[in-house]
């Protein structure tokens, strides 16, 4: 009886060990995003030259997909504090409706963007592209820095050969030309660095899942007439493709018996 009893308390208290010592999935899942916005962040802090591009597919029921299209780039269009600019946007209200929305916003305008979106539905596929641009800007700079020395020199000469009109001519053409190369190199690094100073955010709004079981089965009577046009305008097109092989083929065999009969005559 001692025995039993022994036992029984040990299955109580291994029950409740086990119980209290399971860590809850929320706060695992939290620990989890907090961990990957501090490396994140680190890596912001570590260099200034690196370009994120951020993706994110979210299934949403297809009833709700138009309005937390129109959601989104309207809190994109009001963020004016985080900058978001929308690049392409594009929504589709079909049979199976779909939105893709991709904008440029200030690193610190992502997390707020994604919430928003994310609380919408079921999140699917999420990832972050890093592209390290550091050579491309150093040597762009290097390229910019000596086109304005190179400039430089050439204003000089200009001023020394105010009376040699050959030379003036010559060296007002080399000022253009250089004039026109500092322009475009100045571009490209306003480009780079706004790359590098804001992120890439693209949204994919769509429906992979139906809501209930019939919805698909319904679908396809809706498309039989439509499916069944297709067929026959197929089948059709099919004929007429396999016809003149079909005149061509059984008259190279009528030939061929008549040849094999001739030959098995003799």
């Amino acid at each position: 009886m001692s025995y039993i009893k022994y036992l029984i308390s040990s299955l109580i208290l291994l029950s409740i060990f086990s119980c209290s010592s399971k860590p809850p999935d929320d706060d695992a899942a939290s620990f989890s995003t907090h961990k990957e916005a501090s490396i994140e962040e680190k890596q912001r802090k570590g260099t200034e030259y690196l370009a994120y591009e951020h993706k994110i597919t979210i299934d949403i029921p297809k009833e709700e997909i138009e309005r937390v299209f129109n959601e989104i780039v309207s809190f994109c269009a009001e963020d004016a504090k985080n900058q978001c600019t929308i690049l392409h946007s594009s929504l589709n209200t079909g049979d199976y409706p779909s939105g893709n929305i991709q904008v440029r916003v200030l690193p610190n305008g992502v997390d707020p963007l994604i919430h928003l979106a994310s609380k919408q539905g079921k999140i699917s596929n999420k990832s972050t592209d890093i592209e390290d641009l550091q050579d491309v800007i150093v040597n762009g700079n290097k390229r910019l820095e000596m086109l304005l020395q190179y400039q430089s020199r050439l204003t000089e000469l200009e001023k020394k050969s105010s009376s040699d009109i050959e030379s003036l001519i010559k060296i007002t053409q080399e000022l253009s030309k250089v004039q026109s190369d500092i322009e475009y190199a100045e571009g490209e690094k306003a480009k780079l660095l706004q790359r590098t100073q804001t992120d890439i955010v693209h949204i994919l709004l769509h429906t992979s899942s139906y809501s209930s079981f019939w919805e698909p089965i319904s679908a396809s009577f809706a498309d039989f007439g439509k499916n069944l046009s297709e067929g026959i305008s197929q089948t059709i097109v099919a004929v007429a493709y396999l016809l003149p092989w079909a005149i061509i083929i059984l008259s190279l065999l009528y030939f061929l018996r008549i040849i094999w009969r001739k030959t098995r005559a003799k």
